[in-house]
């Protein structure tokens, strides 16, 4: 904090600096911030860009870019004091929005912040809807092959998942979109069955939600 006082920063910028170096030594856990290697960065900034904040919302693409520079600044400031023999956060990559297509949606990733931030992650629905639109924006699939999706075409341990439209295929997906299914499997999925069902996405009457109803999600995602 002191190199950013010499540096003229104002006190609202040194008390938002403050505030994410402590969630970024939350992230760090145990692990001294001189251990961390660019992977590691590189997971910190997925989890800090998809994972909801305090408030239960995803953060704004400029509260990230707050985030990642005062964690940048940290790592200057201990390489100019010799502290590392390397940056971690130079192959960090923070890409200018780019735009999106799901279904009709043209997206870029703060409009689908904003999608997410509005779902009401209290109720099952908005866990599902959430994990639906992630999947559907990420892959580019269609509906169709989105309701087709089992329980068993998803390897949470190699991050594939496997679709099936006109054609089969396999996709790697993010440790967002990971994370977004792993919870609306252990949350919202449970509530939802009422039968053995290989689906993976289920309606309110525990059946497999239909290529109609995905693009109803869609729908209101639109409005």
């Amino acid at each position: 904090m002191a190199g950013l006082r010499e540096d003229g920063f104002s006190p609202r910028t040194l008390e938002a600096a403050a505030r994410w170096l402590r969630h970024f030594k939350n992230f760090c856990g145990d692990r001294s911030p001189v251990e961390l290697k660019p992977e590691d960065i590189d997971q910190w900034h997925k989890e800090l860009v998809w994972t909801p904040g305090p408030k239960g919302k995803l953060y704004a693409e400029n509260t990230v870019g707050q985030a990642v520079g005062a964690v940048r600044r940290f790592y200057r400031r201990l390489l100019a004091e010799g502290k590392i023999a390397e940056d971690p956060t130079t192959s960090l990559v923070t890409p200018k929005p780019k735009r999106t297509r799901a279904q009709g949606l043209k997206l870029e990733p703060r409009e689908l912040r904003g999608i997410f931030s509005a779902l009401d992650l209290e109720n099952p629905f908005g866990i599902r809807d959430r994990a639906v639109l992630g999947l559907l924006v990420e892959t580019g699939i269609s509906a169709g092959a989105c309701s087709r999706i089992d329980v068993g075409h998803l390897c949470f341990d190699t991050g594939a998942l496997l679709t099936r439209g006109r054609r089969q295929k396999i996709h790697s997906l993010t440790d967002g979109l990971l994370a977004d299914l792993h919870r609306y499997l252990r949350e919202a999925r449970p509530l939802l069955v009422t039968d053995i069902t290989p689906a993976l996405f289920l309606d309110r009457y525990g059946n497999r939600v239909s290529t109609p109803s995905v693009r109803r999600i869609i729908d209101r995602a639109r409005k």
